[in-house]
Order: C-alpha cells, then structure tokens, then sequence
C-alpha cells in the first residue's frame, strides 16, 4: 500500500474515532444534563411541598389547599405520605401507574429511571412504539425542624426526552457520515499534495543516469524534511558522481597504459614471424600469440569506448546513413561465421529508411547482437532478420532459435563482463562487453534495444532508432 493510502487511511481512522468519541460524549453528556434538570425540577417541587407541611393539622398544605384542582399534578405521578406511611395525596396518574416504589429510611441522592408497560390509554403523557412509559422519579422523606413528616414520590414522563434524544442520534449519524466523508476526500488530496514533492523527486531521480550524473533535484525549502531529503539525495549523487568519474578514469588510464605496451609486443612479434632462423613451430606460437594480443587489444578499445560514456555522443560522426545498407554490410560479413555453423540467415523484410547516425558504431551494434546469435545458436539453425517502420521509429528485430536466456538472466545481459553461461562463453570466446556497448551505441542516438527470450525457444532483440523526418538536422 502506497503511503498516500496509508495516510489518508490513518486520517480516515483516526477522524472516524475522534467523531465517535465526540458523538458519544455528545448523547451521553446531553442526557445527563437533561435528567439532572429534570431531578433539579423534581427536588424543587418536593421541598416546596416539604415547606408546606402544618404540624397542627399533621397535613401538607400545598396539596391540601389545591387538593380539587387536580389540573395542577396532572402530568406528574405523585404520592405524599404522612409521618405514618399513610398516602395522603395521590396525583391522577397514579390510578393507572404504578411503580411499587418502597419507603426509604435513608437520603437518596438524585433520582432513577422506571419503565412500565402501558395496558390502556393514559392521558397527558406520551409512549414508545413499545407500548412503555418511561418516568424519572426521586423518592425522598420530607422533615419539618429536623423531624420527620412524611416522604414523597414524584416523577415525570421523559418520552419527550427520548424523543429528542432519538433525535439528536440521527443527527450525529449524519455528522459522522458527512464528517467521514468530507475527512476521506480532503485527506486524500492533502496527502497527494503533501506528497507531490516526493514524486516530483522520485521523478527526477529516475531520471538522472550516469549520462546525466551533473544534474542535481532542486530543494525549494531547505528547511523541512523534504528540503532536506534533497539534499541527502544530491550529496549521495555528489559522491556516485566523483566515483563514476574515478572509475571511468581508471579504464581509461588503465587501458591506455596497456595499449602502447600490446602494440610494441604486437610489431615485434610480427617482424619476427619473418626470422627464417625460426622453426615452424616458433612461428605457429607467435601467431597464436599475436591473435590473443589482437583480443586484448580489441577489449581494450572497448574500455576506451565504455569509458568515454559522457562524451561519447559527441565523439560519433552523425550524419544521414540508409540503414537497410549498413545491415546488409554486416549481413555480409556474418554469413561468412554463420557458413561455418551450416547455419541460414533469413532476410524477411529491408526496407529503405534513413536515420541520423554514425555508420561505423551502428555496424558495430547490430555485428554484435548477430554475432551473438550466431554463437549461442546451434548448427543448421535459422536466424531471422527483420527492418520495418513502426511510426517514427524503425525497428530492427534479430530473431534466434538458441537456448534463450532465464528470466533471471535478461535483466543483466546488458551489464559489463555480464555472461549468461560462463563455460559456453569461454569456448566462443567474447568479453562480455558486446551487449554493453551495443546498449551504448543505440542510447546515444536515442534509442534503445528491447529482448524478449524464452528458454529453450530462443531470443529476439529489437533495436529501436529514431527515423530522420525531414528538416532534421545532423
């Protein structure tokens, strides 16, 4: 999972929990202060009846007097009690409910919820679609001069309550799903472009190669973590820079300093191929002789060539070349390797087509990739060329029936010194460098060599070339 995903994911959990906990400490919250003013509306009602009390008459005289105007109790179920436990005043509604609520000895702080099933119709209160009620009630004695006078049991209806609260759910369902939502999108498109700069730099990572190893990725704030990331990335391109350039001097001085001393053992051994005071068998090693010397020096030129990798574009002499000629060049020296293996070259299709380039180093590039199929394929087998335009490419596919290459293999054969059978390799001879400067040769006129190999089946290289459009300039 990308670390967008995972970001706008954390975000999306996160924010999910955040609201959960919020709607919950919402719902909770409001119903506590909601029965906690209902206990408040409760509690004043029982002491005003508590203040009411005439010792003398050993009756309550808030009841007493509005004992007719039953109008005054209605929505409440209320029973009064006297200092003997006998009811001295019952609300309406206590003729269809009864909660069964006992006498307390004790103070009881605060008040509780009852629910009862409702049998037929009660006027001035509500129900559930349940068919139950729910009260709130406290039950409390009252005390007249630190002295007992009776208790009292007082509730009301808290359907409305429920009601609202039903209510207040659906709204926090929209708020977390509209809260969810909104939190989903906007996280993903701040991380997308919180991140930006980490694809911007991914990009230009990609593209920096060892033809390009002076380019750097800009650091537009040097002081976040970003800016600084950049700035680890290009001290790191810094250090491969002053390596690769060390490196390609070493080839270059190394293959310089070998080359002077071959060619002087190279003229001296030819001169004395000529010694008549040497024997034959004299003559045949020093011939043996100077064809390994002519193999070192053929690899050395190499090095020089892989060497020169940053310059070496403009070392080519490009100029406007028919291709289909330069492959019959190499088609005509190959055949003369692929009679020696009885093997047959066909030619399915040369087209003319013209292309920027320089002659030499394109034979060199497509005499190595034939020269290759001709060594690894077995004898009176068939290699295929073919040259077609594909829209403003020209591709040249070199088709072999050898033993293919392993899928482990295909992602390193254009590596230096990179041989796929290392023991078929010292029998045909090469050194592993042939591959690497046709990759060379084919980037640095801009295109590039694609393989496709099963094992057993065989290979196809396709060279892929820019095709000279017209108004082109060398």
């Amino acid at each position: 999972m990308k670390i967008r995903a995972r970001l706008a994911l954390w975000y999306f959990v996160i924010t999910l929990i955040v609201l959960l906990i919020f709607s919950m400490g919402t719902y909770f919250g409001m119903k506590e202060l909601l029965f906690q003013a209902l206990d408040k509306e409760l509690g004043i009602l029982a002491g005003t009846i508590e203040r009411s009390y005439n010792p003398f008459f050993n009756e309550f005289e808030e009841i007493d007097i509005f004992h007719e105007d039953a109008n005054r109790y209605l929505e409440y179920y209320m029973i009064v009690y006297d200092r003997y436990g006998n009811a001295v005043y019952t609300s309406p509604l206590t003729s269809y409910l009864d909660f069964k609520i006992p006498l307390i000895t004790d103070k009881i702080e605060g008040g509780f919820t009852l629910r009862q099933q409702i049998t037929e119709k009660i006027p001035f209160i509500k129900w559930g679609a349940d068919k139950e009620t729910t009260f709130r009630i406290i039950c409390r004695q009252l005390f007249f001069q630190n002295r007992r006078s009776g208790w009292i049991v007082v509730g009301l209806s808290i359907e409305h309550i429920n009601h609202s609260m039903e209510n207040l759910i659906r709204v926090l369902a929209v708020a977390i799903f509209g809260g969810i939502l909104l939190v989903g999108f906007s996280s993903y498109f701040l991380t997308r472009k919180a991140l930006r700069p980490v694809n911007i730099i991914t990009s230009k990572a990609n593209q920096i190669s060892q033809e390009n190893l002076d380019e750097r990725i800009s650091v537009p704030v040097e002081s976040d973590e970003l800016g600084q990331l950049s700035m680890v990335l290009n001290s790191l391109l810094d250090r491969l820079q002053k390596a690769f350039i060390a490196q390609q001097q070493f080839l270059a001085d190394a293959a310089h300093e070998l080359k002077t001393p071959l060619s002087i053992l190279r003229a001296h051994w030819e001169s004395e191929i000529n010694n008549p005071k040497l024997s034959l068998e004299l003559k045949e090693k020093l011939v043996q002789d100077i064809e390994t010397i002519t193999r070192l020096t053929h690899l050395i030129n190499n090095l020089l060539l892989l060497a020169q990798t940053e310059a070496v574009r403009s070392r080519f002499e490009y100029k406007e070349v028919e291709l289909d000629d330069i492959l019959n060049d190499v088609l005509a020296d190959a055949k003369i390797l692929a009679d020696i293996k009885s093997q047959r070259i066909e030619v399915h299709e040369l087209k003319k087509i013209v292309i920027d380039g320089d002659r030499i180093r394109l034979y060199q590039l497509f005499f190595n990739i034939i020269d290759n199929a001709i060594k690894y394929s077995p004898e009176a087998s068939t290699i295929s060329i073919t040259l077609y335009q594909q829209n403003q490419l020209v591709v040249v596919e070199i088709r072999d029936n050898g033993p293919g290459i392993p899928d482990e293999d295909v992602s390193h054969i254009f590596d230096r010194f990179y041989r796929v059978q290392k023991d078929r390799a010292r029998r045909t001879g090469g050194s592993g460098l042939g591959l690497s400067i046709g990759m060379l040769i084919a980037r640095s006129h801009r295109g590039d060599i694609e393989v496709e190999s099963k094992t057993g089946e065989g290979t196809v290289f396709r060279v892929t070339l820019p095709v000279r459009l017209a108004g082109d300039q060398n």
